[in-house]
């Protein structure tokens, strides 16, 4: 009797243990959310120990109870590794929701938009706003030109390969990983046919992508990139200095003394980036140029034009002499002033 007793009162504890354990998951697992609308945001770096990743979780109020929920995933989950990241929750997810979610890696990816025409330190400075990166890693990923096929001088870097484009990324995502994703993007765009169209012209791929960072800078008129190209081109061919506005506030900001105006001072700065003092090209692209500038650079238009002008309403008047140029800059003046000011 005492034996059969016993027995009952085992499995009566068993039964209230399983009962129990029960009701515990099935409380730790009801969708919860502790925080405020509309979302929250956890990051975990590498090496951050499970516990402390719980107990930041409850701290954020994305589960009940940190140690419960230690135990459930060393319970269910055997084997399968808490990814460090930055992770979202957006509203009521269950404990198993949120573990999976981790488990899987299922992180934040922040887009980054690159426009054309911006420099490599401007482009790094978009990915470091949005805490993707530091701005040492970029620079010294920004280094490594081996990246590309071609062979640059000593000195060189990648300013010019960084393709512009949207680039989804993660905070954890290395900066040599993001700048070698840009690296390959040009390439796409930049062909091996491009490569010889540009020594049809008797520049290398450096020079093309130099002269297509000109381009970039001068006009944002599609239709105006080829004829841009010609201009420079032409007075590559006969000998003129490029007198390339651009080229001088590139030097200046290499030399941080850019103020936002360009000065008739400016023009005298002494830099081989100065297209005012230096003939030829720079010793490298004063920016990184899109699709289209890189296009132009290769397949410039037919043209014997040697000055453009800017007209006033984002286009320019292009002409061949230098007569010509001086009436196109009288033109455009008048164009600036006001509708009803005086002559």
């Amino acid at each position: 009797m005492r034996s059969k007793a016993r027995r009952r009162a085992g499995l009566a504890a068993a039964l209230a243990a399983t009962i129990g354990a029960a009701g515990v998951y099935l409380w730790l697992n009801r969708p919860f959310r502790g925080f405020p609308p509309p979302s929250v945001t956890v990051e975990f770096q590498i090496g951050t120990s499970t516990r402390e990743i719980f107990r930041a979780l409850a701290r954020a109020g994305v589960i009940r109870n940190a140690r419960l929920a230690e135990a459930e995933y060393r319970i269910l989950h055997p084997g399968q590794p808490l990814l460090a990241g930055e992770y979202r929750f957006d509203g009521k997810e269950t404990l198993e929701e949120v573990i999976r979610k981790i488990v899987a890696g299922e992180v934040v990816q922040h887009v980054v938009v690159v426009r054309e025409g911006l420099t490599s330190r401007e482009t790094f400075q978009l990915f470091v706003d949005q805490g993707v990166g530091t701005f040492s890693g970029f620079e010294r990923s920004a280094q490594e030109t081996g990246l590309l096929p071609y062979a640059l001088p000593p000195g060189a870097d990648l300013e010019g390969f960084l393709f512009p484009s949207t680039y989804r990324v993660t905070r954890s995502t290395p900066t040599r990983q993001i700048v070698q994703r840009m690296t390959e993007d040009f390439r796409r765009h930049f062909t091996p046919r491009m490569a010889e169209e540009a020594r049809a012209l008797d520049l290398g791929v450096l020079q093309a992508v130099t002269l297509a960072s000109f381009v970039e800078k001068e006009t944002s008129i599609d239709a105006e990139r080829p004829r841009v190209a010609a201009v420079y081109l032409n007075r590559l061919r006969g000998g003129m200095r490029l007198q390339c506005d651009p080229t001088v506030i590139y030097a200046l900001q290499k030399a941080g003394s850019w103020t936002g105006r360009l000065r008739p001072e400016d023009l005298q700065l002494e830099s081989p980036y100065n297209t005012y003092l230096h003939a030829g090209l720079t010793p490298g692209p004063i920016c990184n140029p899109g699709g289209a500038s890189l296009r132009a650079a290769v397949e410039p238009a037919a043209t014997e034009d040697l000055y453009f002008v800017a007209r006033g309403d984002g286009g320019h008047y292009f002409s061949r002499t230098y007569e010509e140029h001086l009436r196109m800059i009288q033109r455009s003046r008048s164009n600036e002033r006001p509708p009803n000011s005086h002559r």
